[in-house]
């Protein structure tokens, strides 16, 4: 997933801080139960002249035997080895576009982009030579039944209890996802003087940096930051102003 925060987009960040957290964790060393903390993100949204603030957020993660809930995102695991695992999960869509948040004019005077809620399937693999992940999700909060396919590899570099876990990866989004929360229809353009804009499919590539460290066998710490390249398909759209997205996180939780 995408990970970035604005006024707008705070669901967003609790599900990224979630994930990437307990992923940064994890890659170190997943316990069973139940871990609770709070943390931190921010990052510029990519529209156009909008608000763009940090905000502390709760981060509540389980660990079940076959149920998991990390950040906002919801699993259930189908396989589990001690090095792979596939699940049926739920989270939300990483955009949100609300325009009393706009500071431009004609932003203000388009339609709200909602959180939309994704399911699908993901896996993840975990061998000495690093980790693999996967995943595939559609919307199904009736926003356009778009698809979004991920794909990353990370090697988590161990030092004591310091775990660095540098990611490459890439998502693949399709016209009807893209279109929602970037695409600009002929009564939006009509009332707010932008083009009318359809936008298509595209790939974004992304690379994070994650750190946990285990300051007890029961607190930890996790950062880190992703950077996300946006393709033509976003970024020329009349919404956006950039070509790139930058977030980064901060959490401490407490393992039971």
């Amino acid at each position: 997933m995408t990970c970035s925060l604005s006024r707008a987009l705070l669901p967003v960040a609790f599900a990224c801080l979630g994930a990437s957290a307990v992923h940064a964790q994890a890659d170190a060393e997943r316990h069973p139960g139940w871990s609770l903390g709070v943390a931190a993100a921010w990052s510029p949204s990519p529209y156009r002249s909008y608000d763009n603030k940090a905000w502390p957020l709760p981060l509540v993660n389980y660990e079940g035997k076959s149920f998991y809930f990390r950040g906002a995102s919801f699993g259930y695991r189908l396989f589990t080895t001690a090095s792979s695992e596939l699940s049926l999960v739920a989270s939300p869509m990483t955009e949100r576009f609300r325009h009393e948040d706009a500071n431009d004019a004609r932003l203000k005077r388009l339609s709200d982009r909602d959180i939309s809620g994704m399911a699908g399937v993901a896996w993840r693999y975990r061998a000495d030579w690093g980790v693999l992940k996967a995943s595939a999700q559609k919307e199904f909060t009736g926003h356009g039944g778009g698809v979004q396919l991920d794909a990353g590899y990370g090697y988590p570099i161990r030092s004591g209890d310091l775990t660095l876990t540098p990611t490459v990866g890439v998502m693949r989004r399709n016209g009807a996802l893209n279109d929602y929360y970037y695409g600009i229809g002929a009564n939006e353009a009509a009332r707010s003087g932008l083009a009318a804009y359809r936008a298509g499919g595209g790939n974004l590539p992304y690379l994070d940096l994650a750190a946990a460290y285990r300051l007890s066998p029961r607190w930890n710490v996790a950062g880190g930051m992703r950077y996300t390249r946006l393709p033509d398909a976003i970024k020329d759209s009349p919404m956006v102003d950039a070509d790139h997205t930058r977030s980064f996180f901060f959490a401490i939780s407490h393992s039971f």
